[in-house]
């Protein structure tokens, strides 16, 4: 799978759970090039803000984004940096 298809099924994965008014993923593999610890996977940030993170610590908001990605870490994503925002009341 190509970095492309990994994040457009980020993307579909974040989309269905989490409904956000913000969704931006940006492939940061080229960062990395060469990182042998990679095995594969892709480096990706993504910005993602959703009523859903309302009321929870960031590190709450992070283990929510992880949970829903589960599936593909170590596999598709090597490593997955984020910004999760709640929506402004």
């Amino acid at each position: 799978m190509n970095s492309a298809d990994t994040a457009a099924k980020i993307e579909k994965i974040l989309r269905e759970e989490f409904q956000p008014d913000l969704l931006e993923i940006e492939d940061q593999s080229y960062l990395h090039v060469g990182h042998q610890a990679a095995g594969g996977g892709g480096h990706f940030f993504v910005e993602i803000r959703s009523a859903r993170f309302n009321g929870l610590a960031p590190l709450a908001r992070q283990r929510l984004v992880i949970a829903a990605v589960q599936s593909m870490m170590d596999k598709e994503i090597h490593a997955l940096s984020m910004r999760c925002l709640p929506v402004a009341s």
